[in-house]
C-alpha cells in the first residue's frame, strides 16, 4: 500500500503542531480489522485556517462537512490516484439526542501515522447507521480493552440509548 500522500499530509501537520488521528477504515485497517483501505480519514480539532494554511501548495477541495448526519466543522479532500485522503475538522455526528462531538484522540502509532480511537469510530460507526464496521471495532474493543477516557469522554455526549449502554458495558 502506497502511504506517501497521506503520510506528506501528516508530515506537514506534525510540522505545523496540528494534532490529528487516523480513523475510518484507515484504522480498521491498521487494527487488522479490513483488508483494504477505502480512502484515509483525518480528524482533527485544528481551527480552518491552520490546516489550509499547512496545505498551502497542496490541492484540496472543500466538501459540505454539515450534510446530515453529520455536523462536523470542516471537510476536506485531498485528491490522489491512489487513496484520497479526507480531513474532518471537529468531527460531529448528529443522532437523535442531539449532536455528539467525536474529539480526536491519538491512541497509538502505525507507519507514522497517529491512529484514532476505535472507541470514537465505533461510536461514530453506530450513529452512522454503519453496524458491520461499528460491530468490527466493538469485537476488537472488548478484547483488548477499552480506554475508560475515551468512553467517559463519549458518555458526557448526547449519544441514543443503545449506544450509550453498548458503551457502559464496556467500563
Amino acid at each position: 500500500m502506497n502511504l506517501a500522500s497521506v503520510q506528506q499530509i501528516t508530515q506537514r501537520f506534525d510540522a505545523a503542531g496540528i494534532t490529528y488521528a487516523t480513523g475510518g477504515s484507515g484504522l480498521l485497517y491498521a487494527l487488522g480489522l479490513t483488508e483494504r483501505v477505502r480512502d484515509w480519514d483525518l480528524t482533527t480539532e485544528a481551527p480552518f485556517e491552520a490546516v489550509a494554511q499547512a496545505l498551502q501548495d497542496i490541492d484540496f477541495i472543500s466538501l459540505p462537512s454539515g450534510d446530515y448526519p453529520f455536523a462536523s466543522s470542516f471537510r476536506l479532500s485531498v485528491e490522489d490516484n491512489d487513496l484520497p485522503v479526507d480531513i474532518i475538522g471537529r468531527y460531529a455526528i448528529h443522532s437523535e439526542s442531539g449532536i455528539c462531538q467525536l474529539t480526536t484522540w491519538v491512541t497509538s502509532n502505525w507507519k507514522s501515522l497517529n491512529m484514532g480511537s476505535p472507541e470514537i469510530w465505533a461510536a461514530a460507526y453506530t450513529l452512522m447507521k454503519r453496524d458491520s464496521k461499528a460491530e468490527l471495532l466493538f469485537s476488537y474493543i472488548i478484547e483488548k480493552g477499552a480506554n475508560r477516557e475515551i468512553v467517559h469522554s463519549l458518555l458526557d455526549e448526547p449519544l441514543p440509548s443503545a449506544l450509550r449502554s453498548r458503551l457502559q458495558s464496556l467500563l
